[in-house]
């Protein structure tokens, strides 16, 4: 019987120092998406912006906040569909006055088959 009372204060403490840590791991947690969420913001101020340079750093942050664990699946999921809404218009610019983007062709490659001679 001597033995129980140590052993209930080590499960004790034991459980006190988890619960303890665990509140801890889940309030970082729950700041890193809140970071998440004002990147994904500033991501999106810089997509709509008006300059070519701020868009292209908008995109590039967009992508990065894409491939975070930060976020939680939903929240990625939504930064997806943003890239997707921007792709489209980025798409739809390069149609006015240009030809049709083909985008199974490397960059600089206009898709011609050069022919050897036969010997």
């Amino acid at each position: 019987m001597t033995w129980l009372v140590p052993l209930l204060s080590f499960v004790g403490g034991l459980v006190g120092a988890g619960a303890a840590g665990w509140v801890a791991l889940r309030g970082q947690r729950q700041d890193a998406r809140g970071e998440w969420r004002q990147r994904l913001d500033q991501a999106i101020a810089l997509v709509t912006a008006d300059t070519e340079a701020e868009q292209q750093i908008g995109d590039e942050l967009l992508a990065d906040l894409i491939d975070s664990d930060l976020g939680s699946d939903d929240d990625r999921e939504l930064a997806r569909r943003i890239a997707r809404i921007r792709l489209g218009q980025q798409l739809a610019e390069g149609r006015r006055g240009q030809e049709e983007v083909d985008l199974s062709l490397a960059p600089g490659d206009d898709g011609d088959v050069e022919q050897e001679e036969a010997p």
